[in-house]
């Protein structure tokens, strides 16, 4: 596989999630996704931003990231990316299926920098046409067992 092969994520995407985990408060927020693809290199460069959306604080920043999606030495598909919070961390391309209807990605954590806390990380994303719905899971070393943190849905803008 190619980092080609997933050109499919390319584009500006708009939606909403909501972040639960068992030492917060559940958080609904507002999402933005741009995915562009670098041939030359052959990499998908991303930014993500989400806004919470309640009303005491909404449209304050809650989360930023950015990243790639590459082909590794070994030949593994790898998300890479630093968060504004100081984690930076890097995922390795676990399952995918290019050929379905729906496809569906999973991203499971390799590394992760500036942040003791982490154990794993899954990114779980289901893409159908302008669509694509996700759910990132994570342990740490107070949550142990592996618990959905974000859920979302996002939309391709035409």
């Amino acid at each position: 596989m190619e980092v080609k092969d997933l050109q499919f994520l390319l584009g500006k995407w708009n939606g909403f999630g909501l972040a639960v985990y068992h030492d917060i408060i559940p958080v609904s927020y507002s999402e933005v996704l741009n995915c562009e693809y670098e041939a030359g290199k052959d990499l998908i460069y991303y930014s993500q931003f989400t806004k919470y959306t309640d009303p005491q604080k909404d449209g304050k920043t809650l989360h930023m990231e950015s990243g790639f999606i590459r082909k590794s030495e070994t030949g593994a598909i790898e998300l890479s990316n630093a968060q504004n919070n100081g984690r930076v961390e890097v995922m390795m391309l676990d399952d995918c299926d290019l050929f379905a209807e729906n496809v569906h990605l999973l991203f499971r954590s390799k590394l992760f920098g500036n942040d003791p806390r982490m154990i794993i990380t899954e990114r779980h994303y289901h893409c159908s046409g302008n669509k694509i719905t996700y759910e990132m899971k994570m342990a740490t070393m107070k949550n142990t067992n592996l618990s959905t943190h974000l859920t979302g849905e996002i939309i391709r803008e035409a």
